[in-house]
């Protein structure tokens, strides 16, 4: 059974009983995915902001393009409130994965949200 390390930052900590952060060890399924880890803490998705794992940007808030991305034991999931707004000028050369490189060229540009 893998173990995740999530941190969770700003106003979602309290998803974590934390107050401006979080962090968790959660024991999940051997196929665990991201979606499946959301669905563990119970954070809606319109609260969520960027998530990396393993420093690898794999998601933005409103898009939603990782969930079915799996998750392995020992992963950190670095996930950020939707207040806490990642600066424009930081985002070029940023680590992505591949599901969110796909969904950005089927998006366009990364924005800061997206709505469905």
């Amino acid at each position: 059974m893998p173990t995740i390390n999530v941190t969770l930052y700003g106003d979602i900590a309290q998803y974590g009983s934390g107050k401006q952060l979080a962090t968790l060890d959660l024991d999940l399924p051997q196929d665990a995915n991201i979606g499946l880890l959301l669905e563990r803490i119970r954070l809606p998705s319109e609260e969520r902001g960027y998530l990396f794992v393993n420093s690898v940007l794999h998601d933005v808030p409103g898009l939603n393009a990782s969930h079915n991305d799996p998750l392995k034991d020992g992963d950190h999931v670095g996930i950020f409130s939707i207040s806490h707004m990642w600066p424009y000028q930081y985002r070029q050369g940023i680590h992505l994965s591949d599901t969110l490189k796909a969904a950005l060229e089927e998006k366009g540009v990364m924005k800061n949200t997206y709505r469905e």
